[in-house]
């Protein structure tokens, strides 16, 4: 990289369709293995070349942000205040001007990379864009390219405008100093925001833009619950070795990968089938079975006679008796009640689907589970129905099935006033 060298994390929107997850926690620190994307991107952004400056942009829970950045070594990077969400060509224009001349790789806090796809941006000549075949390429800004650029983004086009498999902007990009003119040119989209696609639109109009795809499999849009998960089983296959750090019991058995981090306790008489997450601090067991694909954040609980089956248990969350959680996400300070389950196969064996920003959204998978927020209690004996989620902070009464979805701080009580 010639000249000065920037790097952008753009962290500052809402992620509601994250919801109930980004309630507690801004999306740019949902988890993968452990590590907030947003010290991942900085991680293996870092490992793959120097920079003169890194810049954070950001506006939702500033305070959460500017935390992990410094529990993750990274306290001295510098976090602007967007002020709003205002877009992301605001972003990277507030960006730009802080830091000044020089070239600026941006990278999209809420998308998943394998560490292949950082060599990649690393190689990407600029200006130029990271792209990627998606199925549903009406959701992203698709792309038009002719001999390896762009000749045009087309954003969020009718689902008949573009053919699944169709090359998307990924997220991630480089810029020249050249290009702060394109961005001070912005005008409000639809939505009210200055996107980028505009200003790559301008961008690509007078000069060649770059086009590089990441492979199939290195690289996920983490903009809906599942897709969190999903992120996670991708780490998995290609990044996670087993170690062992904490303490297990000798009558434990663990199989394949299994990473047990610092602190942590496996007790007696369970079995972990990797791959799988231990984190530090975490207390598994006794009679406990860990499945694959599980993910168990810093102090989280799984106790006696319980299975976790593909699952993410945020920090401090419990599963103490008797309880199943299958292909679920369960946030921060969660107290399942014993007996809880989460059902993770429709009885009519179709897709779950998942209400998103009031829309009914088809996951296209078979097994998928609850997505419960932070700080939530469950009482004895409550079931919950596969692709329900509940709010942050709610309380679900005991012997209730959970068939809808649950508003963040609702008391969900299917006696109807019977008992109280």
């Amino acid at each position: 990289m010639g000249g000065r060298g920037f790097l952008v994390l753009l962290a500052a929107g809402r992620g509601e369709r994250l919801r109930p997850l980004t309630e507690t926690r801004p999306k740019s620190l949902l988890p993968i293995l452990g590590e907030p994307l947003i010290c991942r991107h900085l991680r293996l952004s870092l490992s793959r070349g120097s920079y003169d400056g890194v810049i954070v942009v950001a506006s939702y829970m500033l305070d959460s942000i500017r935390e992990a950045l410094l529990e993750c070594g990274f306290g001295d990077v510098k976090v602007l205040d967007q002020g709003g969400e205002f877009g992301t060509g605001h972003a990277i224009l507030k960006a730009m001007d802080h830091g000044g001349p020089g070239d600026y790789t941006i990278i999209y806090s809420d998308i998943y990379m394998a560490p292949e796809g950082y060599d990649i941006l690393a190689s990407l000549e600029p200006p130029g864009v990271i792209a990627a075949r998606v199925d549903r390429p009406w959701e992203y800004g698709v792309l038009e390219v002719r001999d390896g650029k762009v000749v045009r983004v087309v954003e969020k086009p009718q689902p008949g405008e573009a053919a699944g498999g169709a090359l998307v902007f990924a997220g991630a990009l480089k810029l020249t100093w050249d290009s702060l003119g394109d961005f001070k040119g912005l005008k409000p989209s639809p939505r009210g925001e200055l996107e980028a696609t505009d200003a790559l639109n301008s961008l690509s109009s007078r000069v060649d833009v770059n086009v590089v795809e990441v492979p199939g499999g290195l690289w996920l849009d983490v903009g809906r619950p599942w897709e969190l998960l999903l992120a996670n089983r991708m780490a998995f296959e290609r990044e996670l070795e087993g170690s062992v750090r904490g303490v297990v019991s000798e009558s434990s058995t663990l199989e394949g990968r299994v990473y047990v981090g610092e602190g942590a306790v496996v007790k007696a008489y369970t079995v972990i089938e990797g791959p799988a997450y231990i984190g530090p601090g975490v207390s598994v067991g006794p009679h406990a079975h860990i499945r694959p694909y599980t993910v168990l954040l810093e102090k989280s609980h799984v106790g006696a006679f319980t299975q976790v089956k593909a699952s993410i248990l945020m920090e401090d969350s419990k599963a103490p008796h008797l309880n199943y959680v299958g292909d679920s996400i369960v946030g921060e300070h969660v107290n399942l009640g014993a007996g809880t389950i989460t059902a993770n196969y429709r009885f009519d064996e179709a897709t779950v689907k998942v209400t998103v920003k009031g829309a009914r959204v088809d996951s296209g998978l078979r097994k998928l589970g609850a997505v419960i927020g932070g700080y939530v209690k469950t009482g004895i004996n409550v079931s919950i129905m596969p692709g329900v989620k509940i709010g942050s902070r709610a309380w679900i009464w005991p012997g209730c099935v959970v068939y809808r979805d649950v508003e963040p701080g609702e008391k969900f009580n299917c006696w109807r006033g019977l008992w109280a």
